[in-house]
């Protein structure tokens, strides 16, 4: 008959000072820690660190059409429909009939670009909080004479979203045609698709004369004022009135 020791007993695990056993800092197929009763299984996405998602090519290529939008359309959402019409280049033609009051007659062509990327005058397009109203192209002036004149164009559109009713400056400048420093101011406003434009400070009478001569001296005497109103039309719509006013 074997004596019982009170000291000794069932075998207790050995849990080796930690209390989930042994091998708890090292992996294993069902898990990296062991416990009393096996090893502990990995739950999904325990040792999955964050990574951020990538956008990708489609998605960078969304990302720079977006930011282009922005940068082309919100400055000036106005040349994109100038006159009334879809002008998606922020470009416009028209021409029109010029009446002086000392007798003068002239058919007028300008070529406009507007929005943040014409450049402006002196390179430079004119930007605020409420937007980009810089207009900068081209126009050509013919005279009852049959001479025909190029000039550069400054000017700007004194709006936002619309050029419908639209304060409108327009400048003809350029050396030649014009002597230098010189230029013709007009001044008026969109009314739909038509830009009415006046002459009221001098300046047309006292560049050009009656026959369309472009003056090299000016004097009091020839004051006066001109008037326009520029519709859509080409160049070659352009040339075919001045052909009708030549003739």
């Amino acid at each position: 008959m074997s004596s019982f020791d009170p000291d000794s007993g069932p075998s207790s695990p050995d849990f080796g000072g930690s209390p989930f056993g042994r091998g708890s800092g090292s992996g294993g197929a069902g898990g990296g820690l062991t416990g009393p009763y096996g090893r502990i299984p990995s739950l999904p996405g325990m040792r999955r660190r964050f990574r951020p998602r990538r956008l990708g090519c489609l998605g960078s290529l969304v990302l720079v059409v977006i930011v282009l939008a922005v940068v082309y359309i919100v400055p000036n959402p106005w040349a994109l429909h100038i006159g009334g019409r879809f002008t998606p280049a922020e470009s416009w033609q028209g021409y029109g009939a010029v009446a002086a009051s000392n007798g003068g007659r002239y058919e007028l062509y300008l070529g406009l670009q507007g929005g943040l990327l014409n450049g402006g005058e002196h390179g430079h397009a004119s930007c605020s909080g409420t937007g980009c109203d810089t207009l900068a192209g081209s126009a050509k002036l013919c005279t009852a004479s049959g001479k025909t004149y190029t000039f550069a164009v400054s000017g700007a559109v004194h709006s936002w979203w619309s050029t419908d009713g639209a304060a409108t400056s327009v400048d003809l400048t350029d050396s030649p045609p014009l002597p230098d420093g010189w230029v013709v101011a007009l001044h008026g406003a969109w009314h739909g698709p038509a830009l009415q434009l006046s002459s009221p400070d001098n300046s047309w009478t006292e560049v050009f004369t009656k026959a369309g001569v472009i003056r090299s001296v000016t004097s009091t005497a020839d004051a006066g004022t001109a008037t326009t109103t520029i519709r859509y039309g080409t160049e070659a719509d352009f040339q075919s009135a001045c052909q009708r006013l030549a003739a």
